[in-house]
Order: C-alpha cells, then sequence, then structure tokens
C-alpha cells in the first residue's frame, strides 16, 4: 500500500471509530476543490473559476468551506483530512469537484495538477480514487452526504492507457442511506467546460442553488434541464440518490408546504397485487416542469393506445432472437410473463434503461414490475434479473428502489401521484443468472391515477 493510500484509510478508520465532535454536530462542511492548472497533462480554463463560485455560494448558505485552488497531491490529502474531521457528525457533508477525472478498469480517479501518469499502476500513487471521498463522507457519520462532481472532460492520460480508460465517468452507486451523487454528464460521456468564465454544470448549479422552496431533488432537475438546453441538448446531468427525507439549500418560505418525512413515506399505501412484497417510492412534490423526453433509436421502440392516451415503451438496447422468441418493449406490456424484454450489451445490463413516455401528462401513482425472465422457474433463475433500479421522471426527479427476487408481480408507489411525461427505469445492480448474463424484464406498466 502507498503512503497515500495509507493515509486515506488511516483517515477513513479514525472516522469511523471517533466521536462527533461537539462543535459540528448540526454543522454543514464542504471540500470544494478546483483543478486547472495541470503540469503533465492538458490545462483547463474554468475549474478554478468553478470552485471560487460554489465555495462562496456556500460560505453564504452558512458551510464551514475547505477550498483547495489548483492542488497538488499534498495539498489533496491535507485537505481531506481537514475535511473529514470537519464533516464527522455534521448534518451535511458536501464535496464538488472540478477538474480532470478520469475512468480506468471501471474505477474513477479524480487528478491533482502535479500528476504524471504513465501507466495504471500509477494512479494508487498519484490520483485520488473517487470511492475514497465517499468511504470518507460514510465515515464520517455526516446524516446527508452530496457529492458533485464536474470532472467528466476529455480524457487527459496517454494512449498507453487507452486500452482501460474510456470516456467521462464511470458510474457511482449512492450506496449509503442519505447519499446523493451528481455528476455533470450522464456516465461515459464528456462534459463541456463551457465558454464562459463557468462550466455548464457549475453555472447552473450555483445559480438555482439558493432558491427557496426548492428541495434538492427538484434543484438537480432544474440544473439538469438547465444544461440539457444551454449546450444544445448535448450534455445532460445525471443523478443517483439514496436520500432519507427533503433537503433545501435556500430553506422554506414559512408558507410552503411542510416536507414530506420518511415516515410520511413509508406510510404511503401500497397494492400488494399477487407480490408477497412491495415497496414504497418516493418522488419530488414540487410544481414539474418537463425536460424533453430522452433521446432512443426508433427501431428499440413499441407503442399501444390504451388508458386514455398512447404510451411508447423503448429500450437503450435488445438481445437478438433466438429459438424464434423475440425480445423486444413489447413484450413488457403485453400481460404475458412467459415473454420478456431482454438487454442486449455485453456483462449483465447494467446501465441499460427503459423509457415509458407518454403523448401529454399524465398522473401516474407508480408502476408494476414482473422481474426476470418470467416464463417458468427454471428459465427465471438461468437469466439474470434486476437487483435495484433508478427510477427518473420528467420533472428530473430519481428514486433508487430495490427489487426482491421474486417472479410474480410487484407494485411500487410514490408517496402521491406525480405528473409526468415519462418514466425512465435504469438497471443499476443485477442478482446473476445461473447460466446467461442477459438481464431481463417481463412486465413493466404505469399505474395512472387520471
Amino acid at each position: 500500500m502507498t503512503g497515500i493510500r495509507k493515509a486515506i484509510a488511516g483517515l477513513i478508520f479514525f472516522l469511523a471509530f471517533a466521536g462527533p465532535g461537539p462543535v459540528l454536530a448540526a454543522g454543514k462542511a464542504a471540500l470544494v476543490i478546483g483543478n486547472g492548472a495541470y503540469q503533465a497533462m492538458p490545462a483547463l480554463r474554468n475549474p478554478a473559476n468553478d470552485a471560487n463560485l460554489i465555495s462562496a455560494k456556500l460560505v453564504e448558505l452558512g458551510f464551514d468551506v475547505v477550498r483547495i485552488i489548483d492542488g497538488n497531491r499534498q495539498d489533496f490529502w491535507d485537505g481531506l483530512k481537514q475535511f473529514g474531521r470537519k464533516a464527522q457528525g455534521a448534518d451535511v457533508a458536501l464535496v464538488f469537484y472540478a477538474g480532470h477525472g478520469v475512468q480506468v478498469n471501471g474505477r474513477n480517479w479524480l487528478l491533482p495538477v502535479d500528476a504524471e501518469i504513465e501507466a495504471s499502476t500509477d494512479l494508487p500513487a498519484q490520483a485520488l480514487k473517487a470511492n475514497d471521498l465517499l468511504e470518507i463522507m460514510e465515515a464520517s457519520g455526516a446524516k446527508l452526504k452530496l457529492v458533485f462532481l464536474d470532472a467528466c472532460r476529455n480524457n487527459p492520460l496517454p494512449r498507453s492507457l487507452s486500452r482501460g480508460a474510456a470516456n467521462g465517468l464511470a458510474r457511482l452507486e449512492a450506496n449509503a442511506a442519505g447519499m446523493m451523487i451528481a455528476f455533470a454528464t450522464s456516465p461515459g460521456d464528456v462534459a463541456l467546460d463551457g465558454s464562459g468564465n463557468n462550466s455548464p454544470f457549475t453555472e447552473a448549479l450555483a445559480r438555482l442553488i439558493d432558491t427557496p422552496d426548492l428541495e434538492v431533488r427538484h434543484l438537480m432537475g432544474k440544473v439538469r434541464e438547465s444544461v440539457y438546453v444551454s449546450t444544445g441538448e448535448r450534455q445532460l446531468p445525471w443523478l443517483n440518490e439514496a436520500l432519507i427525507g427533503e433537503f433545501y439549500f435556500g430553506g422554506q418560505s414559512s408558507e410552503a408546504a411542510a416536507p414530506a418525512t420518511q415516515s410520511d413515506a413509508t406510510a404511503a399505501k401500497v397494492d400488494s397485487g399477487s407480490a408477497a412484497q412491495t415497496a414504497p417510492l418516493v418522488a419530488s412534490r414540487a410544481e414539474p416542469t418537463h425536460l424533453p423526453t430522452p433521446p432512443y433509436h426508433r427501431d428499440l421502440c413499441q407503442s399501444v393506445r390504451d388508458l386514455g392516451g398512447t404510451v411508447e415503451f423503448c429500450a437503450s438496447s435488445i438481445l437478438d432472437p433466438q429459438f424464434g422468441n423475440r425480445y423486444g418493449p413489447g413484450n413488457l406490456f403485453d400481460q404475458n410473463p412467459s415473454t420478456a424484454w431482454v438487454e442486449g450489451v455485453r456483462g449483465d445490463g447494467a446501465g441499460q434503461k427503459i423509457l415509458i413516455a407518454f403523448d401529454r401528462p399524465r398522473r401516474v401513482a407508480g408502476f408494476q414490475i414482473t422481474n426476470g425472465y418470467a416464463k417458468n422457474r427454471d428459465i427465471y433463475r438461468k437469466n439474470a434479473r434486476v437487483r435495484t433500479a433508478m427510477i427518473t421522471l420528467s420533472d428530473g426527479s430519481t428514486q433508487s428502489v430495490s427489487l426482491p427476487d421474486d417472479m410474480r408481480a410487484n407494485r411500487f408507489t410514490f408517496g402521491a401521484p406525480q405528473e409526468t411525461t415519462w418514466l425512465e427505469f435504469e438497471i443499476g445492480s443485477v442478482f446473476a443468472g445461473a447460466r446467461y448474463s442477459d438481464t431481463a424484464v417481463s412486465e413493466l406498466v404505469p399505474i395512472f391515477a387520471d
């Protein structure tokens, strides 16, 4: 283990076993890093501006900010130590990073300005693994843990790393309760540095962050919409969250409705259908501003006219026909569990999506899903099934859901019906198939409330 790795491991150990400091209980701590003046790779114009802008906003909002501008390796580790101790037992711990970030072999690394990377073996000694940030935040015991990564710019690494490296950043899972991770663009895509003084993502975040009565999930929906429009639909921010309750950077006015609590969410009515297990899904209750329908290839879509309008089902990929069976999205609404949509990419299908789009705004109470290839128990077990998924609505609200490993129908309901023009279902993790890695869903239909 390198000296850097030992330092991070030591900090995580310290935070995990130390009690919360008396001054920081109920505090708000932030680590803000802006790296642009790279010495051995292409410089970036805006990260320092981005970090200064976000730092100023957070200070105004009452955060105790550790700010690093054009930080080298020592600055990174010193800043992490200082932030980790400030975040210990805090109400909110926040990290914002702008600068070069790369994914190599599915792992994300944030690069100090003095990093010299010639081989993948250099990364642990010269860069910060993004997962270490998440571990530090989790070990701190902070109630709310927010991460903003404006680090999906062009890959600055040498060609010698091209085999293991990929564009943008790999997806990060919000595995701890109370955590939210926001990327400037979708995993695997490249974000823009911006033509002005700030990146499109940071500009939108700073402009909207202190808006009163704007809950953080709805805030990110508005940031996503702003970035998507301002970049000519070239950049779409991405969110993964496991938040409990609600949080408002700009506070709530006395006229605002009381926020939904976790007990409100769990008290929501859940229709069990034929399933033994069900779970509620909590979505934003704010007045929706609908984002454009995500683009899908027309050959991967099928429509049905039912329940008061036209509903279009699309998939990001489809397994090629086999043994006379077809696996398109039409199988999702045919009321026949012996047919299934099956994703068609290498691996277990993590990141593959299903889109359900409506011809007008609809009030949707939730959705019903028959997981896996439910033709019979043998086929069900041979193919992979969805374990976790991210649900996104057209107002930008998102929620991670966990599915039971059960071939019967399960219903998931929102705390209250939500107006939306589309619903997107993204596979997070899967139950592995006994024989095949292909992930299947037999039925996925919205539950309308209008």
